[in-house]
């Protein structure tokens, strides 16, 4: 299928596109269309049957009440009689659930059926009038409508309808196949008017554009491009190809260019050959006499001057003969600094002889000194644990003095309030015996007066002399209370003062707690410091039993780069004894004349240089890096 697309022309693909995309855009349009026609449609034909259910019921509720079949009937004969009529069930029950009267449509729904479906609304109890769309099965509304309400507060009885929404689907169908008629003649119009116009704005100008292109590979390169003046794409392709176009002939200008270029460079070519070849000559001439100077060198006469060459090697000239200056003079040096080298490299063999020595006596002391130091630092990191132990015993010991003074403040207060109430019974005491001397009083006045009275005051006088004797007692058992309330006020007065010097003693010793808490604490620190110092000197001198143990490691390497420096000085020195310079000779054999390369001579005094940068380099990174894990 891609394939095949593929294929066809663009105005054919942006058609097809188009179309696919405008029949997919018209499905969706028709579907939601159907669907919002139908919608639209039910909602109001639920509320047309809703309310016409309302008006039946209305016009049963009078049947219903009496169980009148006829008088219901009456209520939806017209829809019944009608043969495409909505209305295909009708049910009226009165309040106790029996069904009144009941009718179905033939070939529509069964009365069991819209039974059962009235049952299953009428079950909800509903208080208003109720649609739904599924309780009689697809394709229908039921709705139920209660009746007015009777003495006891509950609905009469119930009106059920059911109502076929065929109608409403098919007219809803029918409208949405008019809308489709109707979009799918404007997207066709659409469709055909893009079509040719895309022919003529897009077909046109590309076929043309084609056709140029294949005059272009063909050679014709001097005919314009066409619709170059369009600002639209097109416009953009035929400048591109008016580019390649003029491009192209800018080429084949340059190739020509190209060509008689090469034929200039050609001739001059062959003129720079002849001039090569003659400065050839002259640099074999100039080549001889070097070879013969450096066989000369390479046998180890530094003595040697080369002669006159020619004018184009005059600086080569100039170059050798001060090369060969600077090297007799370097050798001479050489030899000079050798010997200085030897004797200075045996006096530095033995210093660090004895510098080796010496740092081991250091590293030994260091080592013992070190671990003295581990020994204090362990004590007074104990004495530092045992301080700590100490002040959180103290801690502990100020916490329990503080609680104790906090109970003796409240024994205290207790205390008071025992002495506020002795006092307040003292007050009570004697208010009762006053009151027993009042009753005393008059009780005795009460006796007088019966003795006046006589014989009708007999009994009257017993009575007054039973309340006096009361009296008596009364204020005899308060005098005794009160004697005992003041024996406790005195007793709850000691007790006080007792206790508030146990409060003053508690907050004498929580003072004293606090200043040994503080000296304790000023102990731990002073300790913590002390232990943190000797770590400190612990670390220090480990340090430098570790840099006496490196200084040892070095003095052992410099002593043995002093012996190596030593021996490469004496083989430097018998290397130099071999060349000839400053017009000398030296002593030693020669070298031999088979030996074509002048690397032997010169090689030999190598390790001695080498042997310097190495004692540097050791000791500079033993100094910088302190690896010492091999010692």
């Amino acid at each position: 299928m891609q394939k095949l697309f593929s294929k066809l022309s663009l105005t054919t693909k942006l058609a097809a596109i188009i179309i696919m995309i405008n029949l997919v855009g018209l499905g969706a349009i028709t579907y939601h269309g159907w669907r919002s026609e139908i919608d639209s449609s039910l909602e109001g034909a639920e509320q047309a049957w809703t309310i016409t259910t309302q008006q039946m019921a209305n016009i049963a509720a009078g049947g219903v009440k009496w169980n009148k079949a006829e008088a219901v009937q009456g209520a939806y004969a017209l829809y019944r009689d009608e043969s495409q009529g909505a209305l295909i069930y009708f049910s009226a029950v009165n309040g106790s659930g029996a069904a009144v009267d009941s009718w179905a449509r033939d070939g529509a729904i069964t009365v069991e059926a819209g039974n059962a479906a009235a049952t299953a609304l009428i079950s909800k109890a509903p208080e208003n009038a109720a649609a739904d769309e599924t309780a009689g099965g697809p394709g229908t509304v039921t709705v139920v409508v209660p009746l007015p309400a009777g003495k006891n507060g509950k609905p009469g009885g119930y009106v059920t309808t059911i109502w076929s929404t065929g109608t409403i689907l098919a007219a809803a169908e029918a409208h949405s196949l008019m809308l489709v008629g109707s979009q799918s003649a404007v997207i066709a119009i659409v469709i055909g008017t893009f079509l040719v116009a895309m022919r003529g704005l897009v077909g046109k100008p590309l076929t043309a554009l084609s056709t140029r292109i294949g005059q272009l590979q063909n050679g014709d390169l001097a005919s314009p491009v066409a619709h170059g003046d369009r600002g639209d794409e097109i416009g953009v392709i035929a400048r591109a190809l008016d580019v390649f176009r003029r491009e192209a002939e800018d080429k084949i200008l340059r190739e020509d260019a190209a060509r008689r270029q090469a034929m200039a460079m050609e001739e001059e070519r062959l003129r720079g050959a002849r001039q090569i070849e003659e400065g050839a000559n002259r640099q074999s001439q100039a080549i001889a006499k070097l070879g013969e100077a450096l066989e000369r060198l390479a046998s180890g006469d530094f003595a040697v001057s080369l002669p006159e060459i020619g004018a184009d090697f005059e600086n080569l000239r100039y170059d050798f003969n001060r090369m060969v200056a600077a090297v007799s003079a370097a050798i001479s040096e050489i030899g000079s600094s050798a010997m200085s080298v030897e004797a200075g490299a045996t006096e530095i063999a033995h210093s660090t002889n004895d510098l080796s020595r010496r740092t081991e006596q250091q590293a030994a002391a260091l080592e013992q000194t070190a671990a003295a130091l581990d020994e204090i630092t362990a004590t007074v990191r104990n004495s530092s644990l045992r301080a700590n132990e100490a002040g959180t015993l103290v801690t502990n010991a100020k916490r329990g003095a503080a609680n104790s003074a906090a109970v003796v403040a409240k024994a205290v207060g207790a205390m008071d309030r025992i002495q506020n109430s002795s006092s307040q019974i003292g007050q009570i005491i004697g208010v009762i015996d006053e009151i027993a001397f009042q009753t005393n009083l008059l009780a005795l006045n009460a006796g007088v007066e019966a003795a006046r009275a006589g014989e009708a005051g007999k009994g009257f006088a017993v009575v007054a002399q039973e309340v006096r004797e009361l009296a008596q007692r009364s204020a005899t058992a308060a005098k005794e209370i009160k004697d005992l309330v003041g024996a406790s006020h005195t007793e709850v007065a000691s007790g006080v003062a007792l206790v508030n010097e146990t409060g003053n003693a508690l907050r004498t010793i929580e003072t004293e707690i606090n200043k040994i808490t503080e000296s304790i604490q000023a102990i731990v620190l002073s300790s913590d410091e002390q232990s943190g110092g000797l770590q400190e000197i612990n670390s220090a001198i480990n340090q430098m039993d570790q840099g006496t143990q490196q200084n040892a490691a070095m003095v052992e390497e410099t002593n043995a780069a002093c012996q190596e420096l030593t021996s490469q000085s004496r083989r430097l020195r018998e290397a130099v004894n071999r060349f000839k310079y400053d017009g000398q000779h030296s002593s030693a054999v020669p070298a031999a004349a088979g030996i074509a390369k002048p690397a032997s001579p010169v090689r030999s005094a190598a390790p001695a240089r080498s042997a310097i940068h190495e004692i540097r380099g050791n000791a500079a990174v033993a100094a910088r890096t302190g690896e010492w894990e091999e010692f």
